[in-house]
This record gives structure tokens, sequence and C-alpha cells, in this order.
């Protein structure tokens, strides 16, 4: 009798939240005693983390106060303090002369591989809620820097003669790893010699990269040493411009032979549902849906190949890592979310393009 009352109860309870997240009464009731998961108690190596996005939600109005930027989320906490981009010269760029730290927030609300992120101004003195908010449920920070000309910052700054450019979207830029770690300052830690210059801007488009490096040509000519394009898998869009490998290839060699380049590398980046499916692609998750993108990837491979230009799979990459460390989720730790090179994943891409020489 205890059982079906409860049952009864649960049900009308879901019938009055529908369509609202929640948790069940049970949940709450164990909740109150400190016997869920995410009681609060912060035990041994174990890291508290929030599975009710509502937990957040209710901190929207100081979210937005404080200019912080929430990614990964379907909560909207746009502001223009909080955005990483601007126009500039008629291209998207990153805001110049920015300063921002970036973390992960734990939680099991979203989907995997695609956790909640959180950037804002370095020396911004958040509400004491919010900071308790964020250092209760944070990942590891990094930091976010770019120069006047609203270009990631790369380390060691070096003021060379000769630079090498670096293109595409976030996986250029290098999303949520730390200046120090981003593919550009991988490579230019072991070349001082050159100037890498990252012109990655997050969640652009070919047409919008194109762009970038047309505005860099007139910034740096006659200077350009060689040019390394990210090619990002979610680039394959056939109805927009420059949005097949066809069309990238042949503006990549119209660029190179204008400019003068001596060197093109390409590198393709994949999501990592493309690259371990049997580890992500999850019956009811993003990587279920994700397109399948094989017939893309072996055409833009062809090109490449035939214009004479350096090939780079980091799904190969990644993969690689599975021997290297003896376990089948190596793999994994490629990665820092869905698609973005984790530290150990830019250092080996870097030491791919420097293998190639």
């Amino acid at each position: 009798m205890s059982v079906l009352t409860l049952a009864m109860a649960e049900g009308v309870y879901s019938v009055v939240r529908w369509g609202k997240p929640h948790r069940s009464l049970s949940y709450q009731f164990l909740a109150l005693t400190g016997l869920t998961g995410d009681s609060g108690s912060n035990i041994a190596a174990y890291k508290p983390y929030f599975s009710n996005i509502e937990d957040l939600a209710q901190l929207v109005p100081l979210i937005m106060e404080s200019g912080v930027g929430i990614g990964n989320s379907p909560i909207n906490t746009k502001t223009e303090e909080a955005a990483l981009k601007t126009i500039m010269n008629g291209c998207p760029v990153i805001k110049p002369n920015l300063r921002k730290v970036a973390y992960f927030l734990h939680s099991s609300s979203g989907s995997p591989f695609e956790s909640i992120s959180v950037f804002h101004d370095v020396d911004k003195k958040l509400d004491p809620r919010l900071e308790e908010f964020f250092e209760r449920y944070r990942g590891p920070r990094v930091i976010l820097s770019s120069n006047s000309e609203g270009e990631r910052l790369t380390i060691p700054d070096i003021q060379a003669s000769r630079v090498v450019l670096l293109a595409g979207d976030s996986m250029a830029f290098g999303a949520m790893v730390d200046d120090a770690d981003t593919i550009a300052s991988r490579l230019q830690a072991d070349d001082q010699g050159r100037r890498y210059v990252n012109l990655g801007v997050p969640g652009v488009e070919a047409q919008d990269i194109i762009c970038r490096l047309e505005d860099a040509a007139k910034r740096y000519e006659g200077r350009i040493d060689e040019l390394i394009y990210l090619y990002c898998e979610n680039d394959f869009i056939p109805n927009r411009p420059y949005g097949t490998p066809k069309e990238v290839v042949a503006w990549l060699k119209s660029f190179a032979e204008r400019e003068k380049i001596a060197k093109v590398s390409v590198v393709f980046a994949p999501y990592i549902y493309m690259v371990a499916p049997e580890l992500t692609r999850i019956d009811g998750t993003e990587g279920s849906r994700h397109p399948r993108r094989e017939e893309e990837r072996s055409e833009l491979k062809k090109l490449v190949e035939a214009a004479g230009y350096r090939w780079v799979d980091i799904g190969t990459l990644a993969r690689e890592e599975e021997d290297r460390q003896k376990t089948h989720f190596g793999v994994l730790s490629f990665f820092v979310d869905n698609g973005h090179p984790s530290p150990l994943g830019t250092k080996r891409i870097a030491e791919r393009l420097e293998s190639l020489d």
C-alpha cells in the first residue's frame, strides 16, 4: 500500500511539473537526508556536480549583470560584455586586448562531452553567490588572451619578421585550453625564428576564416612563410559559401600562389563522435544524431594531397593514443569536450606538423 501511495504521488507531481525540469519526490526526500550524489558533501577525491539546470538558471540575473559568459547551456545569458567576438575590417575577430578566465562546470544536466563552460574577465569581481557556485562546481581554470589585432595570444610572444598563419574556428583558436597550450603556442615554443599568428575565431564558418586570412595578408604582406589551415568537420556546409572541400582547397591554392606561401598544411578537425563512435554515439544524445561525414573527409584528403599540401587528421592522432596509453579510452584524453583538442591533443598535433618538415 505504501508503494502504491508513493507511485500515485509521483504521478500527480510529474503531471504538475510537466514540461519543466524537476526531480522526483523520492529524490528530493533523499537529498534532504544527504543520501544523493550531489547532496553537497565534498568527500575525498569526488568533485561535487549538479544535475538540475535550474540550479544554474536561478543565477541568470547575476550572471548577466556580471557579464559572465555561459556556453553549452540552454540558458540564454548573452550580453555584449560577455561576448568574445567582435567585427574588425569586416571580419569576425576575437575582441582586442581580451583577458578572460574560462572553465567547465561539473554537471550531468547536459549531453555527454558537451560540458557547460564559463568565461569572464580575469579581474572581474563576482557576486559572492556566483563565486560560491562556480568555485564549488568548476574544473581547472585556463586563460584566454588576445592582442591589439584581435589575435589569440601566442606564447612566447616572438617578434620575428617572418610569420606562420594558423587559421580556423574554435579548433584553431584553442577553446578551453590555456594561451600556452594552443597549437600555435606549441609550435612557437619550438621555433624562435618565426612568429606564429593565431587567427582562430570560435563559432565561424569557412567564409569568415577566409575573410580573416585576407585581412591578415594585408597586415603581414610579404612576410608569410607558412599557412596552417584547421578544417573543422562542421565546415562541410554545401549550401554556404566555401562550404565544400573543393571550394576551400581551390581558394587555398589561389591564396598561397598570390601571397607566395611556400608551405601549406591542412589539419582536419573532426568531432569526437566521428573519431570514436563506439564510445560516444550514445542513443538519445547528440552523438547518436551527429552526421557521418566519412565521404567528405575522404574528398578533402584527396584534394589536399593533390594540391601538394601537407595533411594531418586529428582523428588519426587521437586513435593513436589507444596504443600509446594501452587503453581503449586513451582516445578520450585527446579532447577537452566533443571536439576541441586538450593540452595533450595540441601537443600531439604540433609534434605531427613538425615531423612533416
